[in-house]
């Protein structure tokens, strides 16, 4: 099909009059068109509006109705599907619809009754003993995306084998005018509401390591938090308050939930405009600790006093290692069953923090459903979980969750402050303990948006030349290709197996064990190269990032 034949539908659709004036303003738009959005392992992401290839009721519809096909092919309709929904735009109504479809289809629902974070929705299908899940949220995107994103019944996001058995179903669905839809209320839909929050939250007391220390001073700590407008707000501000952090100070102006975003210009935590406000806050009061969750509270960024009485943001790494260092610090007894979970691009500050501890490190493809597979592979093993994190900002300590959990990771990060503040230190002092430990390092995330079909096809034709040739650097010393499952020594020849899922992703090491990684997006239209260097000294990793950098990006020049 012709991207003019999927806006015929449109123009023949018998819609209200609103929706035909937006057809007629679009008309000539053809990217909005051409095709539907892509059903992936991250479910569906895209912009809201009129379209095909667009965030609306009825491609909403279209993919709850592939999934309720899914759920009912599988034998889980009885099991039910859990749903929940961030603070953005349409979110409530894409739920509702999701829950109407599903339910026309005879599957159970599980509805939640007002917005919730993203790790209470993981929750939420384990503790409901659900089939699956839904969560309506585009992450920490801008305002104008939203997104479908779907869990198995191990509260984990699907698998690539799931997502391609939904998009089968998704492909024979030829007319997404006409699905049928079971209105609200009805039999098989109940409302989850307080009870939830209330058993996540008793699960929540897992999470700390040192929990009397939060009895007997969580007052000491003084506190500033921002949910960014988004669906963090309530368990976040209960984590901290019910567990004796009682000195929070809610940043008012990005406190109510509002899916324009207003007061910054995206609401994702690991961009710096993300503090502004709350460091102008935090700075009246000489906060010890700033806590920023994005929309769907999955992510949490994190800023602290540094010597020049300045905030400082902590990157996902360092945040990673520090959260990482403390739990392992505060047990009285390790073993090699002990896991730590990260991803390969991730960097290798906590690998050599769980090797000094003697606990066992797994890396797993990028994205966290794959740190949460390996969790349920652990389960009836020796093996036994003790933390997981990625680079952006994810992290899980307790796995009554199976997906980043910016609610944990603020309760425990307040505690590990508490900690450092009463032994007559900081979080920074501990990082550069670490650094002088394990040497200086430094990473970088360098973001190239594909803009049209020319940007994906340089990208691709870039990998490609890499893969083919890549001894473009000298100093590369091996090469992991997760498309071939490969590793490859430049200096032996020697070619080994890479034990992890295929992905179109290429890592090079060199002989100073600096590495970069090539991953084009599963989300997004975007490359992302991560770059990592390590030196005795701030100065001499950071000397070694600009130049390679500059060496690894005259590639796309």
């Amino acid at each position: 099909m012709t991207w003019q034949n999927y806006l015929n539908a449109w123009q023949n659709a018998d819609l209200p009059d609103e929706w035909q004036d937006e057809i007629k303003r679009v008309a000539n738009e053809s990217e909005r068109f051409d095709g539907y959005l892509t059903f992936g392992t991250g479910g569906m992401r895209g912009k809201m509006g009129v379209g095909s290839k667009r965030i609306n009721l009825f491609t909403i519809r279209r993919v709850a109705k592939g999934l309720g096909e899914y759920v009912v092919a599988n034998g889980g309709a009885e099991k039910g599907v859990a749903i929940a929904y961030d603070s953005r735009h349409h979110s409530n109504t894409f739920a509702a619809e999701t829950a109407k479809v599903l339910s026309a289809l005879g599957i159970r629902v599980y509805l939640s009754d007002a917005i919730r974070p993203t790790p209470a929705l993981s929750f939420c299908v384990r503790e409901r003993a659900a089939f699956a899940g839904v969560v309506i949220t585009a992450s920490h995107n801008p305002s104008i995306y939203n997104g479908f994103k779907v869990y198995d019944k191990n509260g984990c996001q699907i698998t690539l084998e799931v997502a391609e058995e939904i998009a089968g179903y998704l492909a024979k669905i030829t007319d997404i005018f006409s699905i049928p839809v079971r209105e609200l209320p009805n039999l098989l839909v109940t409302l989850i509401g307080k009870e939830m929050d209330d058993a996540y939250l008793k699960a929540l007391t897992e999470v700390g390591s040192r929990p009397d220390l939060l009895a007997d001073y969580g007052n000491e700590l003084t506190i500033c938090y921002t949910p960014l407008h988004g669906a963090g707000k309530e368990l976040v501000m209960r984590g901290l308050l019910e567990n004796g952090l009682s000195n929070v100070t809610l940043i008012s102006e990005q406190s109510e939930p509002d899916g324009d975003f207003p007061t910054v210009i995206s609401p994702n935590p690991e961009e710096e405009n993300s503090f502004e406000l709350a460091k102008k806050q935090a700075g009246k009061i000489q906060a010890d600790l700033i806590l920023a969750t994005d929309p769907d509270a999955d992510r949490l960024g994190v800023a602290v006093l540094n010597n020049q009485n300045e905030y400082q943001i902590l990157t996902g790494n360092q945040l990673g290692a520090l959260l990482l260092d403390y739990i392992l610090s505060a047990k009285t007894q390790l073993t090699e069953a002990d896991t730590m979970i990260n991803t390969i691009v991730t960097g290798d500050l906590g690998g050599k923090i769980a090797s000094h501890f003697g606990v066992s490190h797994i890396q797993t493809l990028t994205g966290f459903k794959f740190i949460g597979e390996k969790i349920a592979e652990m389960e009836g093993t020796e093996a036994k979980f003790v933390f997981g994190y990625e680079e952006s900002y994810g992290y899980l300590i307790a796995p009554f969750v199976r997906d980043k959990d910016a609610v944990q990771a603020a309760l425990l990060t307040a505690e590990m402050t508490l900690f450092y503040k009463k032994e007559g230190t900081t979080l920074l002092a501990r990082l550069q303990n670490l650094y002088g430990k394990f040497g200086y390092h430094k990473e970088h995330l360098h973001t190239i948006t594909l803009e049209n079909n020319d940007g994906n096809a340089k990208m691709n034709q870039v990998i490609e030349l890499l893969r083919k040739e890549p001894t473009f650097l000298s100093e590369i010393v091996t090469v992991e290709d997760f498309l071939t499952s490969t590793r490859t020594n430049l200096l032996t020849n020697e070619v080994t197996s890479v034990h992890l899922p295929k992905e179109n992703v290429l890592k090079f090491y060199l002989a100073d064990e600096s590495w970069f990684a090539i991953r084009p997006s599963g989300t997004e239209p975007k490359c992302k190269i991560y770059f990592q260097t390590i030196g005795k000294t701030e100065e001499i990793a950071t000397e070694a990032m600009d130049n390679l950098k500059k060496r690894v990006l005259a590639k796309w020049n």
